[in-house]
């Protein structure tokens, strides 16, 4: 009984996942849709715009950007990939490597606990 309830439970996470994937794009495309526009918008995300009259390079002395002076931003990032009880771990630095593997450890206790029958 509580077997069928857990597969349905993963059926309808994995098909609710597809579906925000779909909605997501849809709604992607519908904001760069209208003629013209799309690049445009693109353009101003990045933060910079093509200056098709410097073609070579070359910064203009004279010319400041507009994030000088502003502290940059890194982004971190790091995750789990469980094959099975098995973690593959990655990071893009050690701290965030170190909270995917408490994050592995975790899920590992946690799987093999549910698969011995002491959970559930």
């Amino acid at each position: 009984m509580i077997g069928n309830l857990l597969v349905l439970t993963g059926i309808f996470i994995i098909l609710f996942g597809f579906l925000i994937l779909i909605i997501g794009t849809a709604i992607g495309m519908r904001e760069t849709s209208e003629p013209g526009k799309g690049y445009s918008k693109r353009r101003g995300w990045f933060g910079k715009d093509a200056d098709s009259g410097n073609s070579f390079g070359f910064e203009d002395p004279g010319k400041k950007e507009p994030h000088a002076g502003k502290a940059e931003s890194r982004i971190r990032g790091g995750g789990v990939i469980m094959l099975g009880p098995i973690p593959i771990i990655f990071g893009s630095e050690g701290e965030s490597a170190k909270t995917a593997t408490i994050l592995a450890i975790i899920l590992m206790v946690l799987s093999l606990l549910i698969f011995r029958g002491i959970i559930f």
